[in-house]
């Protein structure tokens, strides 16, 4: 009996030990399946947008109108510059006129006039050109109107031209989309694997709103001279590009009072490492998709062009990348 109870306790003790050993295999397996899935993760994040907060900006105000001279970023030692806001030659605005009766929805090219409100309250239209109370008025205020091509293009300065951040873009809480599409001025944009390198940034006043940015690819088969938002179909990315607030407590750039306000507001600035599989892009859509957006008002979009496409520019090689004819105005 003593000798069948030890070869029992031995028996038991060789399966217990080859239990351990099992377990033990069976938590290495799970813990190399679980690095795996984290490289996999991680391998598939790397595509992705990387979206940094504005840290700074050095700016001069020429009585009310503002000229941005440098802007960084937290985490990334990107620095733009002034002349990253000036790089478009091109643009739509669409916006739905919903408490306009005879226009539902509208298209708005670089150069054309549209209505704008002109005090605190009004809020008829979404997205409308809007401007700092003491900023030089716009070319038709006597009418209540504006153009794109006054809130992003070049503003005439002394003693340079530059782009004017005291125009901005008023946009309103909607349950309906409305962007503006932006074309780069004779160059393109590709992403890269560097994702603290920042290749645009956006500026919105009171920093409490939501926008989504889209790619523009190349390849617009819609028709650049009509006013009919339906033919009007560019190319897009796949994805987009979430932009918000993330708290109450943000790095404030300035303040900024137009006249659709009561008070100033600070300016807040984003920074985005666009995504490796955006490439060759022509320009970017800004949006507000429904409510949850609040209303961005956006002050200004900067972008750096890659090198290669900085030389062409050099070269006067401005119309080899995009072919679009400029609306008249």
């Amino acid at each position: 009996m003593p000798f069948i109870e030890k070869a029992n306790r031995q028996v038991a003790s060789s399966a217990t030990k080859r239990k351990e050993s099992i377990m033990k295999r069976s938590k290495i397996t799970v813990a190399m399946v679980a690095v795996v899935m984290v490289s996999l993760f991680m391998l598939v994040g790397s595509a992705s947008a990387v979206v940094y907060d504005g840290l700074a900006a050095g700016s001069v105000l020429h009585d009310g109108d503002r000229e941005l001279t440098n802007l960084t970023f937290v985490g990334s030692s990107t620095v733009m510059t002034g002349a990253d806001f000036m790089r478009y030659n091109d643009g739509y605005l669409f916006r739905p006129d919903h408490q306009t009766s005879h226009v539902k929805n509208r298209l708005y090219g670089w150069n054309d006039v549209q209505p704008r409100d002109m005090a605190p309250g009004q809020n008829k239209y979404a997205f409308n050109p809007d401007r700092a109370d003491k900023a030089t008025k716009y070319v038709n205020e006597s009418t209540s109107s504006g153009t794109l091509s006054e809130v992003f293009g070049s503003f005439k300065g002394e003693p340079n031209d530059y782009k004017n951040m005291s125009y901005i873009l008023d946009g309103e809480k909607s349950k309906k989309t409305y962007y503006v599409d932006l074309y780069f001025d004779g160059f393109s944009l590709s992403g890269d694997d560097d994702k603290t390198s920042i290749e645009v940034a956006l500026l919105e006043r009171g920093g409490n709103s939501k926008m989504k940015v889209y790619g523009i690819l190349a390849g617009d088969t819609s028709d650049p001279d009509t006013a009919i938002y339906k033919d009007y179909t560019p190319k897009l990315t796949k994805d987009s590009v979430l932009v918000g607030y993330k708290s109450k407590t943000f790095n404030p750039l300035w303040k900024l009072d137009t006249l659709e306000i009561g008070g100033a507001q600070a300016v807040r600035g984003y920074g985005i490492s666009i995504s490796n599989d955006w490439t060759n892009l022509v320009g970017l859509r800004i949006a507000s998709e429904g409510c949850k957006f609040e209303g961005p008002y956006l002050v200004g979009v900067g972008v750096v062009p890659e090198p290669a496409t900085m030389t062409l520019l050099g070269l006067g090689g401005v119309m080899t990348l995009i072919h679009r004819k400029r609306r008249a105005c």
